[in-house]
C-alpha cells in the first residue's frame, strides 16, 4: 500500500525586533519645545484658541441700548440720561416688565413713555413718566429691606395696587385697642375712630355699594371694592342706597352731630378681617418724609 506522507510544518520562533530610540529626532522635538516657550509661541496658540472666558464680551452704551429698543435717548443734566417711547399698537417689544405694563394699559390710541436714570446705572430707573391725555409719575424707591419698588408720585402708593385712603379727610384719630370706652368688645373684628361731629366719611376705595342698614349705632353701609375687598362702615347718618357707585371722593355718610363722634371700620381681604394699619401699610410702602427726600435727590 502506498504510503501517504503530509506535510509537517514547524512553527516558526520569531524573535522579538529591538527598537532602537531616535536620539536625533528626540533631541529635536527637546529644542522645538524649549524654543516655542522661549519665545511665547504656546501662549500665543492658546491665545488663538477659542477657550471658555476668552471670548471678547462687547459692552453697548445706554444710548446704544435705548435706540437697540426703539427709543429715543436724551441727555439730561448732571450724568442723568433718558429714554423715550411713542407707543402705539404697533410699538415693539420695550426692554423691560414695568414699561411694558404700562404700554398694556394705555387707554389713548398714542402715549409716551419716559425712562429716567443715571448714565451709569441705565438699567435701574430713577423715575418714569407717562403721558397721554394726564401726566403720572413712577418713582423707583429703595425700601427698608434695600428691594426696589415703584411708588405713585401722586398718591405714595405702590404701583401698580390699591391705594386706599383714611374715611375722613382731617382730624381723624384712631381708637387703639387699649383705649377703654363702652365699644370696646366690638373691636376685635373693626377699627375705630374718632372723628369732629357732622364730618363727612368717604369711602377708604371706590366700589359699589352692596348692603345699607341699621345697628346699634347707627347705619353701616357696606361696599364692594373688587379685588376680594370689601368695607363696612358703621355709625354714620347715611344716604346712601344699594347700588351707588362711590369713588374716594364720594360721601357715604356723615358723623352723628356731636363734638366728637366715633365710628367703626372693617376691612375685609378674601373674606378675612384685616387691621386698617396692616392693610393701609400694604399699599404705603414708604412715608411721605422718604419720598420727599427722594424728590430732593433727584432734584425734582
Amino acid at each position: 500500500m502506498p504510503v501517504e506522507f503530509s506535510e509537517y510544518r514547524c512553527k516558526k520562533k520569531y524573535k522579538s525586533k529591538r527598537r532602537n530610540i531616535p536620539v536625533f529626532r528626540f533631541l529635536v522635538l527637546c529644542v522645538a519645545v524649549f524654543l516655542a516657550f522661549r519665545f511665547g509661541l504656546v501662549d500665543k496658540l492658546i491665545n488663538m484658541l477659542p477657550l471658555p472666558g476668552s471670548e471678547t464680551v462687547e459692552v453697548l452704551s445706554w444710548d446704544d441700548r435705548c435706540r437697540g429698543f426703539g427709543g429715543t435717548a436724551f441727555e439730561l443734566k448732571e450724568g442723568s440720561v433718558q429714554c423715550s417711547w411713542i407707543v402705539r399698537d404697533s410699538t415693539p417689544p420695550l426692554p423691560n416688565s414695568f414699561l411694558r405694563y404700562l404700554a398694556s394699559i394705555k387707554k389713548a390710541p398714542v402715549e409716551k413713555l419716559h425712562w429716567v436714570a443715571t448714565e451709569n446705572n441705565f438699567d435701574k430707573a430713577l423715575f418714569v413718566i407717562r403721558e397721554d391725555s394726564t401726566t403720572s409719575m413712577y418713582f423707583n424707591m429703595m425700601l427698608d429691606d434695600s428691594s426696589y419698588a415703584w411708588i405713585d408720585a401722586s398718591t405714595g402708593c405702590r404701583f401698580p395696587g390699591l391705594c386706599p385712603s383714611l374715611p375722613l379727610d382731617w382730624s381723624n384719630i384712631h381708637i387703639s385697642e387699649n383705649f377703654d370706652f363702652d365699644g370696646h368688645d366690638r373691636l376685635l373684628a373693626e377699627d375705630a375712630f374718632l372723628g369732629p361731629g357732622e364730618a363727612p366719611v368717604h369711602p377708604v376705595l371706590p366700589g359699589v355699594v352692596i348692603a345699607v342698614g341699621k345697628d346699634s349705632l347707627g347705619t353701616y353701609v357696606e361696599i364692594d371694592h373688587g379685588n376680594n375687598v370689601s368695607s363696612r362702615t358703621s355709625g354714620l347718618a347715611s344716604s346712601a342706597a344699594v347700588g351707588d357707585t362711590v369713588d374716594l371722593n364720594s360721601v357715604v355718610g356723615r358723623l352723628p352731630p356731636k363734638d366728637s363722634a366715633e365710628y367703626f371700620l372693617s376691612v375685609r381681604r378674601n373674606g378675612l378681617f384685616v387691621r386698617w394699619a396692616d392693610f393701609y401699610r400694604m399699599s404705603h410702602l414708604v412715608d411721605s418724609v422718604e419720598i420727599a427726600k427722594f424728590k430732593a435727590r433727584i432734584g425734582f
